[in-house]
């Protein structure tokens, strides 16, 4: 029964804990603090502890205003085009040589007759047969999840 009430109260409290708070300054000047921004104030997202939000955020001040940018992101330049097109290559290059590099990795601990790991201070540590298959199954998950990947 305390395991459960426990249970309870740390799950309610995770909830509370993940809230998002902002950040904004009222007519008189004043600082503010709350979950939900007035509409039309410039408010920022607050960085709690143990979150990892970043304060650069801002909350949207009303859909009235926000209305441009949607249309301004439906319509983009040859610019922004041409930036996507190399932001894409980028990551395909990217996704090739770690592809590669999981099947060389693969390649070696299937092909290794005594494979080792290095140790802190540089010398060996022989691995033993559970620990080789072990690294070959993790390898051969890389392999599907790196190279078999669309995303």
């Amino acid at each position: 029964m305390k395991r459960l009430l426990l249970f309870a109260a740390l799950i309610a409290w995770s909830g509370l804990a993940s809230a998002v708070v902002y950040k904004w300054t009222d007519a008189q000047g004043k600082l503010q603090y709350g979950d939900r921004p007035p509409d039309g104030v410039h408010a920022e997202v607050v960085e709690l502890l143990g979150t990892h939000a970043a304060s650069a955020r801002v909350a949207a001040p009303s859909a009235a205003q926000s209305a441009p940018t949607a249309r301004m992101a439906a319509a983009p330049t040859p610019k922004d085009l041409d930036d996507r097109k190399a932001v894409d290559q980028d990551v395909a290059q990217t996704r090739d040589k770690q592809c590669t590099d999981a099947q060389d990795r693969y390649k070696k601990l299937i092909e290794g007759r005594r494979l080792y790991k290095t140790g802190p201070d540089g010398e060996r540590k022989f691995m033993t047969s559970e620990e080789i298959d072990t690294e070959r199954l993790n390898a051969k998950r890389d392999i599907d999840n790196i190279c078999n990947s669309t995303t």
